[in-house]
């Protein structure tokens, strides 16, 4: 009897551990307009058990704060159609320059289970943000990469 109560305890504490391994990821961008373009101009990461929404309005109302003259908050979170995308996270940031001379500051931002995935995901965040940046023209740069 003594084995089936103990047996009975580590399943139970196996399975709150795999249930706590799951960290929500937020990240909120600041976008400004310029004389030529828009540009973002910095992000806001909040992460824990709390739900999307919670974490988005926490990262939105700091984002704002810290980037005087914002004018657009996009954000991105590690829950894609429902599917938890992983705990690593990848920002990279893109410059690109037009014909007139202005830049453009782009950030990606990626999710995965491992450094690998979270990269690609962020270069693809980029893509879509900005279609004049090309990563064999403009390349990017790693701006944060951590595991939550």
């Amino acid at each position: 009897m003594k084995k089936m109560i103990f047996m009975s305890a580590i399943s139970l504490f196996l399975g709150l551990t795999v249930k706590a391994q799951q960290t929500n990821i937020i990240v909120s961008i600041a976008k400004k307009s310029t004389s030529c373009n828009s540009t973002d101009l910095g992000y806001q990461i909040y992460y824990g058990e709390l739900g999307s929404y919670e974490l988005e309005k926490k990262a939105v109302a700091d984002v704002k704060r810290n980037n005087p003259g914002w004018e657009n908050v996009e954000s991105k979170d590690n829950i894609d159609w429902g599917n938890y995308m992983g705990n690593y996270m990848v920002i990279v940031i893109a410059t690109t320059t037009d014909s007139k001379g202005c830049q453009r500051n782009t950030y990606g931002v990626g999710f995965g289970k491992e450094n690998n995935s979270a990269l690609k995901d962020a270069i693809s965040h980029v893509k879509a943000r900005n279609w004049t940046w090309s990563e064999s023209k403009h390349g990017y740069r790693i701006v944060t990469e951590k595991r939550y």
